[in-house]
């Protein structure tokens, strides 16, 4: 019995897992649940006896992508933490492997027109992210630290969007490069202000 159940739960976690890559790089609307469970190594049968719809997929694939996302900004938190965000973020190989890269660029478009359960679930997870970004923004006396937090992974998120829109590989990395020096400037006041008097 507990054999059955540990199987059923590598199982689920490989839909998961194969999910959250073909949803990042094919789109939520584009990627069939026939696709995702050949990935997997299953049925497309045997999907409905871990989970009730795609959008429940969608759900967890979009809880786990975040989830391990937050896990390695924890990982490499520190004093070079931002720095070293921006640098990844927007950097030719995270633009060129949407499957492998952030679920927010990749999919924050489709999200806002999912219905209500997914969208409450990514509003939970971006809120902790951003709580965990702020004080990579800012010294403990910076009162604009969220709001630079915010401002500065929109410009991520928005910028690598574009660099992956466009079909002119000069203009990709123009684009990439462009946004990584206006991020770097929207980050540096806080690190004007460490030890000063808040904004």
């Amino acid at each position: 019995m507990r054999r059955s159940s540990l199987e059923k739960a590598a199982s689920r976690e490989r839909i998961v897992a194969a999910a959250g890559r073909q949803f990042r790089d094919q789109g939520i609307a584009a990627t069939g649940l026939a696709g995702i469970m050949a990935e997997a190594g299953l049925t497309v049968g045997a999907f409905y006896a871990h989970f009730q719809s795609k959008e429940d997929l969608v759900s967890h694939a979009l809880d786990a992508a975040l989830d391990q996302q937050r896990s390695a900004l924890s990982s490499d938190a520190g004093t070079n933490l931002l720095p070293t965000l921006i640098d990844a973020y927007l950097s030719p190989a995270h633009r060129d492997a949407p499957g492998q890269g952030c679920a927010n660029a990749a999919l924050v478009a489709e999200i806002a027109r999912q219905p209500g359960p997914v969208r409450e679930g990514y509003t939970a997870q971006l809120r902790t992210l951003i709580d965990q970004l702020t004080p990579a923004c800012c010294s403990a006396n910076d009162k604009g630290a969220r709001g630079r937090a915010i401002a500065t992974f929109g410009m991520l998120i928005g910028c690598l969007q574009l660099a992956r829109a466009v079909d002119d590989p000069a203009l990709s990395d123009e684009i990439l490069a462009a946004a990584r020096q206006a991020a770097a400037g929207l980050a540096s006041p806080a690190r004007q202000n460490d030890g000063g008097p808040g904004e």
